[in-house]
């Protein structure tokens, strides 16, 4: 299981196999914040929520101090999930690679901007995830303020992220992967945790599959 600030494990799945499930782990919200280029199904993909038909299984994290930002993120998925103390019971969406979920929900989401060894200090005020016309799967993030083009760097949770492209307030992540699926589901999981950063550091203690 992945501690705070790794990002979780990625699974192989068959390359655009059955986008529409993608509506599962993305719901409406995404769809206004999206620009699309050249791929047709990721439109549809983005602009209609699906119904979580997975399995329930029950996530106990160390603490519960951040158990009101894990709600956040759990709505940006599109997923229910109800609390006990510091157990998440919570419904998955029933697509590969979703067992991914509690450990994303763990990362801290601490993105951190630097240019000439100085850290930058910028309120985040939109995000997004895009399909470039390349087909590479992108994460746009938009600041209150102008970014450096040159000499910038990125790290989420300390891991340094690919930049794709700057321009003016909005940075843009790279999310590459062996498969197009997974690396949207890695965007995602960057778009949601960065959204919604973590007040307190949390660990996945253990993940209990729920009869049913």
């Amino acid at each position: 299981m992945s501690e705070p600030g790794e990002h979780p494990p990625t699974g192989g799945v068959t390359p655009f196999a059955s986008p529409r499930a993608w509506s599962l782990l993305v719901p409406i919200v995404f769809a206004g914040m999206m620009l699309v280029g050249g791929v047709g199904w990721v439109a549809t993909v983005f602009s209609t929520s699906g119904t979580a038909t997975g399995p329930v299984v029950e996530v106990r994290f160390d603490r519960a101090c951040a158990a009101e930002t894990i709600s956040a993120r759990l709505a940006d998925y599109g997923l229910p999930g109800q609390w006990t103390g510091t157990t998440l019971r919570l419904t998955l969406a029933g697509v590969p690679g979703d067992d991914a979920v509690p450990a994303a929900l763990a990362a801290t989401g601490k993105l951190v901007m630097t240019a000439d060894g100085k850290i930058l200090e910028r309120v985040l005020t939109n995000a997004g995830v895009q399909i470039s016309v390349q087909g590479v799967s992108v994460s746009p993030f938009t600041f209150d303020a102008a970014l450096p083009e040159d000499d910038l760097a990125v790290t989420l949770d300390g891991v340094g992220m690919e930049i794709e492209s700057v321009n003016g307030h909005e940075l843009m992540l790279a999310s590459r992967a062996a498969h197009s699926t997974e690396a949207l589901r890695v965007a995602t999981d960057r778009v949601v945790q960065v959204r919604h950063p973590l007040p307190c550091e949390v660990r996945v203690e253990s993940v209990t599959p729920v009869g049913g």
